[in-house]
Protein backbone atom coordinates (compact mmCIF):
# COMPACT_ATOMS: atom_id res chain seq x y z
CA UNK A 1 0.00 0.00 0.00
CA UNK A 2 2.75 2.43 0.93
CA UNK A 3 4.56 1.51 -2.28
CA UNK A 4 1.45 2.29 -4.34
CA UNK A 5 1.03 5.65 -2.68
CA UNK A 6 4.72 6.55 -3.10
CA UNK A 7 4.47 5.66 -6.78
CA UNK A 8 1.56 8.09 -7.15
CA UNK A 9 3.56 10.90 -5.55
CA UNK A 10 6.63 10.17 -7.70
CA UNK A 11 4.53 10.13 -10.86
CA UNK A 12 3.23 13.59 -9.99
CA UNK A 13 6.81 14.87 -9.69
CA UNK A 14 7.83 13.34 -13.02
CA UNK A 15 4.88 14.93 -14.80
CA UNK A 16 5.68 18.28 -13.21
CA UNK A 17 9.36 17.93 -14.13
CA UNK A 18 8.51 17.87 -17.84
CA UNK A 19 6.90 21.26 -17.52
CA UNK A 20 10.10 22.93 -16.32
CA UNK A 21 11.38 23.16 -19.88
CA UNK A 22 8.39 25.32 -20.82
CA UNK A 23 9.79 28.23 -18.85
CA UNK A 24 11.84 30.09 -21.47
CA UNK A 25 11.94 33.42 -19.67
CA UNK A 26 12.16 34.13 -15.95
CA UNK A 27 9.30 36.59 -15.22
CA UNK A 28 10.08 39.66 -13.19
CA UNK A 29 10.03 39.27 -9.41
CA UNK A 30 8.54 41.97 -7.20
CA UNK A 31 9.73 42.53 -3.66
CA UNK A 32 6.59 42.73 -1.47
CA UNK A 33 7.74 45.65 0.64
CA UNK A 34 8.87 47.89 -2.21
CA UNK A 35 6.63 50.58 -3.64
CA UNK A 36 7.21 49.20 -7.13
CA UNK A 37 5.08 46.19 -6.24
CA UNK A 38 2.07 48.50 -6.17
CA UNK A 39 2.79 49.92 -9.62
CA UNK A 40 3.83 46.78 -11.50
CA UNK A 41 2.91 46.38 -15.17
CA UNK A 42 1.90 42.70 -15.00
CA UNK A 43 0.08 40.44 -12.60
CA UNK A 44 2.07 37.52 -11.15
CA UNK A 45 0.42 34.13 -11.33
CA UNK A 46 2.59 32.17 -8.94
CA UNK A 47 0.99 29.64 -6.61
CA UNK A 48 3.13 31.33 -3.93
CA UNK A 49 2.90 35.11 -4.06
CA UNK A 50 3.85 38.05 -1.91
CA UNK A 51 2.61 40.79 -4.26
CA UNK A 52 -0.42 42.81 -3.22
CA UNK A 53 -2.65 45.63 -4.38
CA UNK A 54 -4.60 48.37 -2.63
CA UNK A 55 -8.31 47.66 -2.32
CA UNK A 56 -9.20 51.25 -3.17
CA UNK A 57 -8.82 52.70 -6.65
CA UNK A 58 -5.42 54.12 -7.43
CA UNK A 59 -5.02 57.73 -8.45
CA UNK A 60 -4.32 57.37 -12.17
CA UNK A 61 -6.39 55.45 -14.78
CA UNK A 62 -3.24 53.70 -16.00
CA UNK A 63 -2.77 52.10 -12.59
CA UNK A 64 -6.40 50.96 -12.55
CA UNK A 65 -6.01 48.95 -15.74
CA UNK A 66 -3.40 46.54 -14.36
CA UNK A 67 -4.12 45.92 -10.66
CA UNK A 68 -1.74 43.72 -8.70
CA UNK A 69 -3.57 41.15 -6.59
CA UNK A 70 -2.96 41.51 -2.88
CA UNK A 71 -1.99 38.12 -1.43
CA UNK A 72 -0.61 36.84 1.84
CA UNK A 73 1.48 33.70 1.44
CA UNK A 74 0.31 31.18 -1.13
CA UNK A 75 -3.12 31.20 -2.75
CA UNK A 76 -3.00 27.56 -3.87
CA UNK A 77 -2.38 24.45 -1.83
CA UNK A 78 -2.53 20.98 -3.35
CA UNK A 79 -3.26 18.97 -0.23
CA UNK A 80 -6.92 19.85 0.23
CA UNK A 81 -9.80 20.26 -2.18
CA UNK A 82 -10.85 23.51 -0.51
CA UNK A 83 -7.43 24.96 0.31
CA UNK A 84 -8.00 28.14 -1.68
CA UNK A 85 -10.68 29.02 0.85
CA UNK A 86 -8.82 27.98 4.00
CA UNK A 87 -5.63 30.00 3.56
CA UNK A 88 -5.32 33.47 5.14
CA UNK A 89 -7.45 36.07 3.43
CA UNK A 90 -5.73 37.87 0.60
CA UNK A 91 -6.75 41.38 1.65
CA UNK A 92 -3.80 42.08 3.93
CA UNK A 93 -4.90 45.54 5.02
CA UNK A 94 -2.49 48.32 5.94
CA UNK A 95 -2.50 49.30 9.64
CA UNK A 96 -5.20 51.86 10.37
CA UNK A 97 -5.66 54.39 13.15
CA UNK A 98 -8.32 52.13 14.65
CA UNK A 99 -5.86 49.27 14.89
CA UNK A 100 -3.17 51.45 16.37
CA UNK A 101 -5.50 52.83 19.04
CA UNK A 102 -7.09 49.46 19.70
CA UNK A 103 -10.57 50.61 18.59
CA UNK A 104 -10.97 48.09 15.75
CA UNK A 105 -13.95 45.76 16.16
CA UNK A 106 -13.32 42.25 17.42
CA UNK A 107 -15.44 40.81 14.58
CA UNK A 108 -16.44 42.65 11.42
CA UNK A 109 -18.35 41.73 8.27
CA UNK A 110 -17.40 44.99 6.59
CA UNK A 111 -14.55 44.40 4.15
CA UNK A 112 -13.54 48.03 4.59
CA UNK A 113 -12.66 47.52 8.25
CA UNK A 114 -9.89 45.37 9.66
CA UNK A 115 -11.20 43.31 12.56
CA UNK A 116 -8.95 41.60 15.05
CA UNK A 117 -10.49 38.18 14.43
CA UNK A 118 -12.19 37.09 11.24
CA UNK A 119 -14.26 34.03 10.32
CA UNK A 120 -13.36 33.83 6.65
CA UNK A 121 -15.70 31.35 5.00
CA UNK A 122 -17.78 28.26 5.55
CA UNK A 123 -17.27 25.26 3.29
CA UNK A 124 -19.64 22.32 3.10
CA UNK A 125 -19.36 19.07 1.15
CA UNK A 126 -21.54 16.01 0.71
CA UNK A 127 -19.91 12.81 -0.63
CA UNK A 128 -21.70 9.61 -1.65
CA UNK A 129 -19.79 6.36 -2.21
CA UNK A 130 -22.19 3.90 -3.81
CA UNK A 131 -22.82 0.57 -2.06
CA UNK A 132 -22.48 -2.70 -3.91
CA UNK A 133 -23.08 -6.39 -3.26
CA UNK A 134 -21.30 -7.24 0.02
CA UNK A 135 -19.64 -3.85 -0.28
CA UNK A 136 -19.67 -0.67 1.77
CA UNK A 137 -21.60 2.47 0.92
CA UNK A 138 -20.77 5.74 2.69
CA UNK A 139 -22.64 9.05 2.78
CA UNK A 140 -20.48 11.82 4.28
CA UNK A 141 -21.26 15.41 5.26
CA UNK A 142 -18.46 17.78 6.18
CA UNK A 143 -18.28 21.43 7.28
CA UNK A 144 -15.23 23.52 7.94
CA UNK A 145 -14.13 27.13 8.12
CA UNK A 146 -11.18 29.36 8.89
CA UNK A 147 -10.51 31.61 11.87
CA UNK A 148 -7.96 34.25 10.90
CA UNK A 149 -6.25 37.32 12.28
CA UNK A 150 -6.05 40.15 9.70
CA UNK A 151 -3.30 41.84 11.70
CA UNK A 152 -1.24 38.63 11.82
CA UNK A 153 -1.66 36.61 8.65
CA UNK A 154 1.00 34.02 9.47
CA UNK A 155 -1.33 32.05 11.77
CA UNK A 156 -4.86 30.72 11.33
CA UNK A 157 -7.17 27.99 12.65
CA UNK A 158 -9.38 25.50 10.82
CA UNK A 159 -12.20 23.82 12.80
CA UNK A 160 -13.81 20.83 11.06
CA UNK A 161 -16.83 18.59 11.68
CA UNK A 162 -17.88 15.54 9.64
CA UNK A 163 -20.34 12.68 9.87
CA UNK A 164 -20.40 9.42 7.90
CA UNK A 165 -23.44 7.17 7.49
CA UNK A 166 -22.41 3.59 6.59
CA UNK A 167 -24.35 1.08 4.53
CA UNK A 168 -22.87 -2.43 4.99
CA UNK A 169 -20.91 -4.52 4.43
CA UNK A 170 -22.85 -7.54 5.68
CA UNK A 171 -19.67 -9.54 6.33
CA UNK A 172 -18.66 -7.53 9.37
CA UNK A 173 -20.16 -5.44 12.17
CA UNK A 174 -19.23 -1.85 11.35
CA UNK A 175 -21.30 0.75 13.24
CA UNK A 176 -23.90 2.74 11.38
CA UNK A 177 -22.26 6.14 11.94
CA UNK A 178 -18.75 7.58 12.28
CA UNK A 179 -17.77 11.11 13.32
CA UNK A 180 -14.77 13.43 12.87
CA UNK A 181 -13.90 16.43 15.05
CA UNK A 182 -10.68 18.40 14.53
CA UNK A 183 -9.17 21.82 15.18
CA UNK A 184 -6.15 22.57 13.02
CA UNK A 185 -3.55 25.24 13.77
CA UNK A 186 -1.57 26.39 10.73
CA UNK A 187 1.50 28.63 10.62
CA UNK A 188 3.35 29.96 7.57
CA UNK A 189 6.73 31.66 7.61
CA UNK A 190 8.25 33.40 4.56
CA UNK A 191 12.04 33.11 4.35
CA UNK A 192 13.62 35.56 1.96
CA UNK A 193 11.99 36.22 -1.38
CA UNK A 194 11.40 32.69 -2.59
CA UNK A 195 10.80 30.38 0.38
CA UNK A 196 7.79 29.67 2.54
CA UNK A 197 7.71 27.08 5.32
CA UNK A 198 4.30 25.89 6.46
CA UNK A 199 3.58 23.77 9.54
CA UNK A 200 0.28 22.51 10.91
CA UNK A 201 -1.02 20.31 13.70
CA UNK A 202 -4.63 19.17 14.12
CA UNK A 203 -5.75 17.54 17.39
CA UNK A 204 -8.59 15.30 16.20
CA UNK A 205 -11.23 12.96 17.54
CA UNK A 206 -12.44 10.07 15.30
CA UNK A 207 -15.13 7.89 16.85
CA UNK A 208 -18.46 6.09 16.45
CA UNK A 209 -19.63 7.97 19.61
CA UNK A 210 -19.51 4.73 21.65
CA UNK A 211 -15.76 4.18 21.80
CA UNK A 212 -14.52 7.57 23.01
CA UNK A 213 -11.35 6.44 24.73
CA UNK A 214 -7.72 7.12 23.93
CA UNK A 215 -7.96 5.20 20.63
CA UNK A 216 -10.24 7.92 19.25
CA UNK A 217 -7.65 10.69 19.61
CA UNK A 218 -5.28 11.36 16.69
CA UNK A 219 -2.73 14.10 16.05
CA UNK A 220 -2.15 14.55 12.29
CA UNK A 221 0.03 17.36 11.01
CA UNK A 222 2.33 18.48 8.20
CA UNK A 223 5.59 20.28 7.52
CA UNK A 224 6.07 21.66 4.00
CA UNK A 225 8.49 24.00 2.25
CA UNK A 226 7.60 25.96 -0.91
CA UNK A 227 10.28 27.38 -3.23
CA UNK A 228 9.25 29.90 -5.85
CA UNK A 229 11.21 29.12 -9.02
CA UNK A 230 9.37 31.77 -11.08
CA UNK A 231 6.14 33.71 -11.16
CA UNK A 232 4.40 30.66 -12.62
CA UNK A 233 6.21 27.71 -11.04
CA UNK A 234 6.66 26.68 -7.39
CA UNK A 235 8.28 23.51 -6.06
CA UNK A 236 7.26 21.94 -2.76
CA UNK A 237 8.52 19.22 -0.47
CA UNK A 238 7.84 17.93 3.01
CA UNK A 239 6.02 15.31 5.02
CA UNK A 240 2.39 14.68 5.94
CA UNK A 241 1.82 12.92 9.25
CA UNK A 242 -1.61 11.25 8.88
CA UNK A 243 -1.57 9.32 12.18
CA UNK A 244 -3.66 6.52 10.64
CA UNK A 245 -3.27 2.84 11.40
CA UNK A 246 -2.67 1.97 7.73
CA UNK A 247 -0.33 4.87 6.85
CA UNK A 248 1.41 6.85 9.58
CA UNK A 249 3.21 9.38 7.37
CA UNK A 250 3.89 10.01 3.69
CA UNK A 251 6.31 12.28 1.81
CA UNK A 252 4.83 15.03 -0.33
CA UNK A 253 6.90 16.43 -3.17
CA UNK A 254 5.75 18.04 -6.38
CA UNK A 255 5.11 21.21 -8.33
CA UNK A 256 2.52 23.96 -8.56
CA UNK A 257 2.57 25.28 -12.11
CA UNK A 258 0.36 28.00 -13.60
CA UNK A 259 1.55 28.42 -17.21
CA UNK A 260 -1.25 30.95 -17.77
CA UNK A 261 -4.52 32.12 -16.24
CA UNK A 262 -6.44 29.18 -17.74
CA UNK A 263 -4.42 26.23 -16.43
CA UNK A 264 -3.41 24.98 -12.99
CA UNK A 265 -1.16 21.98 -12.37
CA UNK A 266 -1.13 21.01 -8.67
CA UNK A 267 0.99 17.87 -8.83
CA UNK A 268 1.61 16.69 -5.27
CA UNK A 269 0.29 13.91 -3.01
CA UNK A 270 -2.22 13.16 -1.69
CA UNK A 271 -4.48 15.07 -4.14
CA UNK A 272 -2.77 15.86 -7.47
CA UNK A 273 -5.01 17.93 -9.74
CA UNK A 274 -5.00 19.42 -13.25
CA UNK A 275 -7.57 22.21 -13.77
CA UNK A 276 -8.65 24.12 -16.90
CA UNK A 277 -10.60 27.39 -16.92
CA UNK A 278 -12.70 27.01 -20.06
CA UNK A 279 -14.93 30.06 -19.62
CA UNK A 280 -14.98 33.25 -17.57
CA UNK A 281 -16.27 36.81 -17.37
CA UNK A 282 -15.78 39.76 -15.04
CA UNK A 283 -17.78 38.13 -12.25
CA UNK A 284 -17.21 34.38 -12.45
CA UNK A 285 -15.23 31.52 -13.95
CA UNK A 286 -15.95 27.94 -15.00
CA UNK A 287 -13.32 25.29 -14.26
CA UNK A 288 -13.04 21.63 -15.26
CA UNK A 289 -10.45 19.37 -13.66
CA UNK A 290 -9.05 15.86 -13.25
CA UNK A 291 -8.06 14.87 -9.73
CA UNK A 292 -6.90 11.79 -7.82
CA UNK A 293 -7.24 11.36 -4.08
CA UNK A 294 -6.12 9.16 -1.18
CA UNK A 295 -9.23 8.44 0.88
CA UNK A 296 -10.30 6.62 4.01
CA UNK A 297 -9.44 7.09 7.66
CA UNK A 298 -9.14 5.48 11.11
CA UNK A 299 -11.93 5.49 13.72
CA UNK A 300 -12.34 4.08 17.23
CA UNK A 301 -15.46 1.86 17.29
CA UNK A 302 -17.34 -0.58 19.51
CA UNK A 303 -18.00 -4.02 18.01
CA UNK A 304 -21.30 -5.86 18.27
CA UNK A 305 -19.73 -8.00 21.01
CA UNK A 306 -19.23 -4.90 23.14
CA UNK A 307 -15.43 -4.86 22.77
CA UNK A 308 -13.64 -1.69 21.70
CA UNK A 309 -11.71 -1.83 18.44
CA UNK A 310 -10.26 0.45 15.74
CA UNK A 311 -11.44 0.33 12.11
CA UNK A 312 -9.41 1.67 9.18
CA UNK A 313 -10.79 2.27 5.70
CA UNK A 314 -8.40 2.71 2.78
CA UNK A 315 -9.17 3.62 -0.83
CA UNK A 316 -7.90 5.49 -3.87
CA UNK A 317 -10.03 7.75 -6.06
CA UNK A 318 -9.88 9.11 -9.58
CA UNK A 319 -12.42 11.84 -10.42
CA UNK A 320 -13.43 14.54 -12.84
CA UNK A 321 -14.89 17.78 -11.53
CA UNK A 322 -16.60 21.01 -12.45
CA UNK A 323 -16.37 24.19 -10.36
CA UNK A 324 -18.10 27.56 -10.70
CA UNK A 325 -16.29 30.41 -8.92
CA UNK A 326 -17.41 33.98 -8.34
CA UNK A 327 -15.17 36.95 -7.59
CA UNK A 328 -17.11 37.41 -4.33
CA UNK A 329 -15.45 34.22 -3.05
CA UNK A 330 -18.52 32.01 -3.31
CA UNK A 331 -18.38 28.85 -5.37
CA UNK A 332 -19.91 25.43 -5.88
CA UNK A 333 -18.52 22.21 -7.33
CA UNK A 334 -19.49 18.71 -8.38
CA UNK A 335 -17.12 15.73 -8.67
CA UNK A 336 -17.71 12.18 -9.87
CA UNK A 337 -15.39 9.23 -10.31
CA UNK A 338 -14.13 5.76 -9.50
CA UNK A 339 -13.10 4.38 -6.09
CA UNK A 340 -10.74 1.39 -6.10
CA UNK A 341 -8.22 -0.60 -3.99
CA UNK A 342 -10.65 -0.47 -1.08
CA UNK A 343 -9.91 -2.31 2.15
CA UNK A 344 -11.37 -2.50 5.66
CA UNK A 345 -9.03 -3.49 8.51
CA UNK A 346 -9.39 -3.77 12.28
CA UNK A 347 -6.76 -3.61 15.00
CA UNK A 348 -8.09 -6.95 16.22
CA UNK A 349 -7.84 -8.33 12.64
CA UNK A 350 -11.30 -9.83 13.08
CA UNK A 351 -13.34 -9.08 9.97
CA UNK A 352 -10.60 -7.66 7.74
CA UNK A 353 -11.83 -7.67 4.16
CA UNK A 354 -11.22 -6.27 0.70
CA UNK A 355 -14.10 -4.19 -0.66
CA UNK A 356 -15.27 -4.04 -4.29
CA UNK A 357 -14.60 -0.97 -6.41
CA UNK A 358 -17.47 1.49 -6.77
CA UNK A 359 -18.48 5.00 -7.83
CA UNK A 360 -18.34 8.35 -6.02
CA UNK A 361 -20.25 11.64 -6.32
CA UNK A 362 -19.42 14.80 -4.37
CA UNK A 363 -21.12 18.19 -4.09
CA UNK A 364 -19.51 21.20 -2.44
CA UNK A 365 -20.39 24.81 -1.69
CA UNK A 366 -18.48 27.78 -0.28
CA UNK A 367 -20.19 30.85 1.22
Amino acid sequence: MRQSFSALACASVLVGGNSLSAEDVMPRWYEPFEESARRADSRPRSPVRFVWQDDELTESPEDQEQPIRRAAYQNQYPLSKDADDLLPREELLDPSDEMVTGDAPLFSDDDGECSWIDWKKTIGTATWIAPSSDGLGITSFEARGSIEFPKFQALWFVPRLAGHALDGPTLTDLPGQLYDFSFETVGALPIGERWIVQAAIAPSFYTDSDNTGRQAFRLPGRLLAFWKYSDTLTLLGGVLYLDRDDVQAIPSTGVLWNPNEDWKFELAAPRPRIAWRFSHDDCSAHWAYLVSEFGGGTWAIRRASGLNDVATLTDYRLMVGYERKWTSGRNWLVEAGYVFSRRLEYTSQIGDTDLPSTALVRLGVTF
